[in-house]
């Protein structure tokens, strides 16, 4: 099992409980879309997957080892992109893996078995460019390309540093829906070809159903036993069909009404 969320609980200071014993798991390969409310916990169980926070009881495991920090092997996308405005795309898909080659592979900053080669290093940046359609944008600055080409460029800069584990929070919240299924597809298709764990935070019923493989509902206030639904045909039948594709949005807007 990947990733093995066991019994956590969580609370924010002396405010009230968001996760009381809760567990999942998620499957290597798999595509988790976590849903709810604002104010229903979705961040903030991506950030205890990302070992940004701590749960107060219980633990956090990706392949069988206790989450206790933020780990090298998680890639991290956000809503806001976190692009630097003074570096090129280039620069900025280069980005984590400068960084890899100033700490070394420590386990740390980056695996113990990182490859660090300059040349290998350049090879990578090019190729996710233009995996991600954006290599004729690599000498612009963030400032000049659109908000799905930036987000493009937080994705490839995160696929550059090899992930088994991809979080992503709300990533495609801002774009128009065009945009947003075009990048949908393609973080669908990269996950299956990478066999990438993966866990999308969104608060769209339409993008959770295209995507999760299981979709996770999460509720305002104390969440301790997770309502999950299966949705084995995201990839396939159920995109063609819009009948299947509407009534697996209605079976999780029917939890979602239930969970307010």
């Amino acid at each position: 099992m990947m990733i093995a969320v066991e019994n956590i609980g969580f609370a924010y200071g002396n405010h009230e409980t968001v996760f009381d014993n809760f567990s999942f798991t998620v499957a290597r390969g798999e595509i988790l879309a976590v849903i709810g409310p604002s104010g229903g916990g979705k961040t903030t169980l991506l950030y205890l997957l990302a070992g940004l926070r701590m749960p107060r009881s219980g633990r956090v495991c990706i392949d069988g080892l206790p989450l206790t920090r933020p780990r090298p092997g998680n890639g991290l996308v956000l809503q806001d992109h976190g692009l630097l405005p003074w570096s090129t795309v280039r620069d900025n898909v280069a980005l984590g893996l400068k960084i890899r080659r100033f700490y070394g592979p420590d386990g740390r900053h980056s695996p113990d078995d990182a490859t660090l080669d300059p040349a290998a290093a350049d090879q990578k940046i090019t190729h996710w460019l233009s995996r991600l359609d954006i290599a004729d944008l690599a000498d612009k600055y963030p400032t000049q390309i659109s908000r799905g080409q930036r987000q493009r460029t937080a994705i490839a800069r995160t696929m550059t540093l090899d992930p088994d584990v991809l979080l992503m929070d709300e990533p495609f919240s801002a774009l128009d829906a065009p945009t947003s299924e075009n990048l949908q597809d393609l973080v669908s298709g990269l996950a299956r070809e990478s066999n990438l764990t993966t866990v999308i935070v969104t608060h769209h019923i339409q993008e959770a159903v295209r995507m999760g493989q299981r979709i996770l509902v999460v509720r305002r206030g104390v969440n301790r036993r997770p309502q999950i639904v299966a949705n084995a045909g995201c990839d396939e039948g159920v995109r063609q069909d819009p009948a299947a594709f509407n009534h697996q949005c209605e079976k999780v807007r029917a939890l979602l009404g239930a969970s307010r």
